[in-house]
């Protein structure tokens, strides 16, 4: 869990516990960070460089940003590579096997919650 909590809060024990006892949890917290899987889907739909997520993603400080594609290159789910020979460097992100799997299972979940939407 890369969430900073005080390491005598109950919320920290909580959220530990619940680790144990199901994954689910930990991938959810994750996956529920704000902006992360917009960041996650922009970058699987060729939007591959900081510029140009900054510019399709509108609300999203660059603070943000910066760190939500950290917390993607980090947990596995994108790369980070620089362009040789380019001057100042280009950087640019790849969604890798492990987040596709995670976009097929979020596309499932939104498909899942119109339906539920539409039974209450």
């Amino acid at each position: 869990m890369s969430q900073i909590l005080k390491t005598n809060s109950t919320n920290q024990a909580n959220k530990k516990e619940l680790g144990v006892m199901c994954r689910v949890n930990d991938v959810l917290a994750l996956a529920g960070k704000r902006w992360l899987m917009t960041v996650l889907y922009q970058i699987s739909q060729g939007k591959n460089q900081f510029s140009i997520l900054r510019r399709e993603i509108s609300g999203i400080s660059d603070h943000i940003l910066a760190s939500r594609l950290n917390e993607l290159v980090t947990q596995g789910l994108a790369t980070r590579t620089e362009v040789a020979g380019t001057n100042p460097p280009q950087i640019v992100y790849a969604v890798t096997a492990k987040g596709e799997q995670l976009l097929v299972i979020i596309d499932q979940l939104n498909k899942w919650s119109g339906s539920w939407e539409s039974g209450r």
